[in-house]
């Protein structure tokens, strides 16, 4: 069997090395020049530097343990901050040190709004911001929740989808906020000890790599009659076409839709990440630093001296800054705001350097919902196609998750292979690697937009 598998970032380099052993013929296919995607790493003034900020931190010890035999990594201790109205608190967020720092005012009316709070049903909860009120009050939401998530995601509190508000913050008030007891409040993480987190791809590219091609762009995507797709592919200008037995995506659920002629209307935020060469020899003891603060367009520094002792020892440093707000950002504007925080000095500022990221986040409206089920009922037909990674499956994932997930695709191409050859049909395939999307999103969704048929399907 002739296996796709397009993109080679950390998704497409994990599904091929599940499939290493497989006996299959596998050609992973990358547009750019190089592989890791987002998850790759890059040598700047002497420092080993990450594409945006990460961490790894998973409970699952069989994932763990695969990925340490690969990358041997050192368990650090987690140290963030969130600078947030002029004062520094503990990330995440612990509602008795807000109440705390902002005595007397903000804390008063946080305090007051909580407790006299309108409370819906959760079934009620049509937007993030309607989530926040009624678990949270006015004053916390406006405090904190609001501007950044509306920062983040560059749309109001009252537009973004209540899904992406349950599955990020899991929990319910102020009790969990104090108790902090999920995986959001994870204590520690594990980081490679050399080559910055970009080794781990880079280790999974030194199992798989004569089944990579870079520099291949997929142009097209035509579902055959006899089963598989063709692949329309452009290589050092000249178009070919390729078919394969299955296809594995790692890229835009949006773009792969398009090239089989429907339109999926899921969004992308974009993303500017600036790097800084200062003088000094650290800014901060923390691996990140958030800023809350709506009119800040920076949303998160990283330190990379922080995450690996193999740096420079001379008394420079690099940071990392996240921004996605970048219609109001500039390199002047970002080193301001550092200022402002007590973090840098203008003149500090040697060097520069910006990466823009296209499709940095997800972006959770709530419109995504149906559109995500919508995505489900349409790619739920195509059983030889597999969808992988953040872009594809529309979610905020870390490495560990998205190494799990492919393992999981995995088993099911070999599944659906195995039904193939003894004559029975391909296992099907579930609708939850859709954002969670239900049969009953699936049927409200497919009841609106099938007026003209394009989406005939009924939701198994």
């Amino acid at each position: 069997m002739r296996i796709g598998i397009m993109g080679a970032g950390a998704a497409g380099l994990s599904a091929a090395w599940f499939l290493r052993d497989s006996g299959h013929d596998v050609h992973v296919l990358e547009a750019g020049d190089e592989v890791g995607g987002l998850a790759r790493s890059f040598d700047w003034h002497g420092f080993r530097c990450d594409i945006a900020p990460h961490r790894l931190y998973t409970n699952d010890e069989r994932v763990l343990r695969e990925l340490t035999s690969l990358v041997p990594m050192n368990r650090m201790r987690r140290n963030s901050r969130i600078f947030i109205q002029g004062k520094w608190v503990a990330d995440p967020v612990n509602a008795a040190e807000i109440m705390l720092k902002f005595l007397p005012f903000k804390s008063l009316a946080i305090g007051w709004h909580y407790l006299f709070r309108k409370r819906v049903p959760e079934d009620q909860e049509d937007s993030f911001e309607a989530m926040v009120l009624s678990r949270f009050g006015r004053g916390l939401n406006e405090f904190f929740f609001k501007p950044y998530s509306e920062k983040l995601f560059g749309i109001p509190g009252d537009q973004i989808s209540p899904e992406w508000g349950r599955r990020k913050l899991r929990v319910s008030g102020f009790k969990d906020m104090i108790r902090r007891n999920t995986k959001l409040y994870f204590r520690s993480f594990h980081y490679p000890k050399e080559g910055g987190y970009g080794s781990i791809c880079d280790a999974l590219y030194a199992h798989v790599g004569e089944s990579v091609h870079l520099q291949t762009r997929l142009e097209g995507l035509t579902e055959r009659e006899s089963g598989g797709y063709t692949a329309r592919l452009r290589h050092d200008g000249q178009a070919y076409d390729e078919d394969f037995d299955v296809v594995i995506s790692t890229l835009p659920i949006s773009n792969v839709a398009s090239l089989l002629g429907e339109t999926i209307g899921l969004r992308f935020r974009a993303a500017d990440i600036y790097y800084l060469l200062v003088n000094q020899r650290q800014v901060s003891p923390n691996h990140w630093v958030y800023f809350a603060d709506g009119d800040y367009c920076l949303n998160r520094v990283s330190e990379f001296r922080n995450f690996q002792g193999a740096q420079p020892d001379e008394d420079r440093t690099v940071l990392c800054c996240e921004v996605t707000a970048t219609e109001r950002a500039s390199l002047e504007k970002v080193v301001a705001e550092l200022h402002a925080a007590g973090m840098v000095n203008p003149e500090d500022v040697l060097d520069s350097m910006i990466i823009p990221i296209a499709r940095a986040y997800p972006i959770y409206d709530r419109a995504s919902d149906q559109e995500l089920a919508l995505a489900a009922a349409f790619f739920g037909r195509h059983p030889r196609l597999h969808l992988l990674g953040r872009n594809a499956q529309f979610a905020h994932r870390d490495v560990d998750e998205i190494f799990d997930e492919a393992r999981y695709v995995v088993e099911r191409v070999l599944e659906g292979i195995a039904a193939d050859n003894l004559g029975g049909a391909s296992p099907g395939r579930r609708i939850v690697q859709l954002g969670e999307a239900d049969a009953e999103h699936v049927l409200e969704a497919l009841a609106e937009r099938d007026t003209d048929g394009r989406l005939a399907a009924s939701a198994e």
